[in-house]
């Protein structure tokens, strides 16, 4: 529900008050002289400004996501599909025993590419949920969802509980020599999938990367980008796009990409 213009919703929101409230005080210290302080309430505000109000995180999101826009038509058959995990939390208060998260596109793409034929089985990762005392696979959450509603997976695998991409992708390269699969389509958003990418390619498997989630392009195409007084989207966008940055360095220093 909105209160008012977009103008005094945004206002209303912690992080515009904290903006103004950086505003007023500036002007409070020009008024009784106090040039330092006033610097500084500025400064805090052009800086919540330029990140919560300009497409500053769309921009840099975008150029992560711009290499993996590619048509369905174009995605080459394979031997499985992995969906990278990430895509969802348990809960015990739903009519669904998960709650989907920002990245859960993952799953409906994954199952979106075994539906049009481009592989015959469906690799679930993930991480794990608490089911009293044990940790379980999420993962499993997906497969019964998937069973009750009878939809088109293949022949469905699960990695288990997987730390990181780096453990998804080793555990992967193991099932794909079980099973003899030489091309896997991998999955996951697209802003990660330069990191997932690579990864995967490192442990010798033929890797086409399938993007979903282009949250920056989104952005960059909408109109509205520019505002008067600054949200938090901006924030989330540039904390993901750093969240990728900073992954991207520690796997290359660790050697998996």
């Amino acid at each position: 529900m909105t209160v008012g213009t977009p103008l005094m919703e945004n206002l209303l929101q912690p992080l515009g008050l904290i903006w103004a409230g950086a505003l007023i005080l500036g002007i409070r210290c020009v008024g009784r002289r106090k040039f330092g302080g006033a610097a500084w309430a500025f400064a805090t505000a052009a800086f919540i400004h330029a990140i919560g109000g300009t497409p500053l995180g769309a921009w840099l999101l975008a150029d992560l996501e711009r290499p993996y826009v590619l048509p369905t038509r174009s995605v080459v058959p394979a031997d499985a599909v992995v969906m990278l995990g990430g895509t969802h939390s348990s809960t015990r208060f739903g009519w669904l025993p998960f709650n989907l998260a920002d990245s859960g596109d993952r799953v409906l793409v994954a199952l979106e590419m075994v539906r049009l034929g481009k592989a015959p089985a469906l690799v679930l990762g993930g991480s794990y949920y608490e089911a009293g005392n044990q940790r379980r696979p999420d993962s499993e959450l997906l497969l019964a969802w998937i069973q009750a509603w009878h939809l088109p997976a293949g022949r469905v695998h699960l990695l288990g509980t997987c730390s990181d991409t780096h453990d998804e992708a080793e555990r992967t390269a193991r099932l794909a020599r079980t099973n003899g699969w030489h091309r896997i389509l991998v999955v996951s958003t697209a802003a990660h999938l330069r990191r997932a990418d690579a990864t995967f390619r490192k442990t010798g498997l033929d890797v086409q990367p399938v993007g979903c989630d282009f949250i920056g392009l989104d952005r960059m195409s909408s109109k509205g980008q520019w505002l008067w007084v600054p949200r938090l989207d901006g924030f989330l966008l540039v904390n993901t796009w750093m969240h990728e940055e900073i992954g991207w360095i520690y796997y290359q220093l660790k050697g998996w990409a």
